[in-house]
């Protein structure tokens, strides 16, 4: 089978199309916005991997690291396996 492109006014041709595809992927993205989704606080921290994952909290801290903040969270799984999560803060969040 040939495909035969000819110019055809009015109609865009397919490679203009992959030409724009690739033009959005390789774009760099918007400008930082704050992420709806990440956290404020220590509570929201924990609430969140609650949300995700069954199981008991053991413990629960907050840190400054690399000019934010990491929350990490040790969870008790149903199985009786300790997993440890970080989660990182928003923006302007406190340990």
């Amino acid at each position: 089978m040939r495909l035969d492109w000819k110019k055809t006014p009015g109609r865009p041709r397919p490679w203009f199309a992959l030409a724009l595809l690739a033009a959005l992927l390789l774009a760099p993205g918007a400008p930082a916005v704050a992420d709806t989704h990440a956290p404020r606080s220590l509570d929201e921290a924990v609430a969140q991997v609650e949300r995700g994952h069954a199981g008991r909290v053991l413990s629960a801290r907050g840190e400054q690291r690399n000019g934010g903040v990491v929350y990490t969270i040790r969870l008790l799984t149903e199985d009786q396996q300790v997993r440890t999560f970080e989660v990182e803060g928003a923006e302007g969040a406190r340990p």
